[in-house]
């Protein structure tokens, strides 16, 4: 991704901060459907574990750590406005605000690494899970969700490309979320390309899958957008959840 997407990125998360941490509460896509999921393949302990989150954005994936009892939890994102309020809210995460692509950690700092739909604001995958696997430990685990591809590459495009050094090409679409921040970001071609990227880059991937909607009775408020919601994602996945662990 270019320098001014990722500046327009940064700077829309942070006009936008607190009205996202807002939505993250009751939003149906993340409450129903991406959300649970993730939470599913979590491990049953990551107790005396390092664990790094990736766009921690506001904190809303990280009670589902805690939960677990790590060590540590560090949790890095572009918006300083997000990590203000994660840190206001979870005092013991540490917050730094950084590239996902260039990670200020040494070599191995961790055993798990999480991150909520935040991989497809790169431009390069190969370049970002070269960078994740070198701060992963030998055998760590990486979870992450992204945008289902067949879904984001409907939205308007940018007429921009990005091709790396293996010949993987992503396209660069433009759409707003519902709490009102516009974001840029690279759709691959199918959630093929995601797989051999995962795989070329030294994982071995656990588990993947296009969650479906959890069953349940919501409220009178969210009732209309949770059945919308349950047409649509199973017409079109929504989302695409990979597990994988550091050959």
């Amino acid at each position: 991704m270019n320098n001014d997407a990722l500046a327009k990125n940064t700077a829309n998360y942070d006009e936008n901060a607190q009205s996202w941490d807002s939505i993250m509460r009751i939003d149906v896509g993340h409450m129903y459907l991406e959300k649970p999921a993730m939470e599913r393949l979590l491990p049953e302990t990551l107790d005396q574990k390092s664990v790094l989150c990736i766009g921690v954005g506001s904190g809303a994936d990280i009670p589902g750590l805690i939960a677990k009892k790590p060590q540590k939890i560090v949790g890095v994102d572009i918006s300083e406005k997000l990590l203000e309020i994660t840190k206001n809210k979870y005092p013991s995460v540490t917050t730094i605000k950084a590239d996902m692509h260039e990670l200020p950690f040494e070599d191995e700092s961790f055993d798990f690494v999480y991150s909520s739909l935040t991989f497809h604001y790169s431009s390069d995958w190969d370049l970002l899970l070269r960078e994740i696997g070198r701060v992963l430990k030998s055998e760590g685990t990486l979870l992450f969700s992204t945008h289902n591809p067949l879904r984001w590459g409907l939205k308007p495009a940018t007429g921009k490309t990005y091709t790396n050094t293996n010949g993987v090409t992503l396209t660069e679409h433009i759409t707003t979320l519902p709490s009102g921040v516009e974001i840029i970001y690279c759709n691959h071609k199918d959630q093929q390309s995601i797989i051999d990227t995962v795989v070329r880059s030294g994982f071995k991937i656990v588990e993947h899958l296009a969650p479906s909607i959890v069953e349940t009775k919501p409220s009178d408020e969210q009732r209309d957008k949770y059945e919308s919601l349950k047409l649509r994602n199973v017409e079109n996945p929504l989302f695409f959840i990979v597990k994988a662990v550091k050959s």
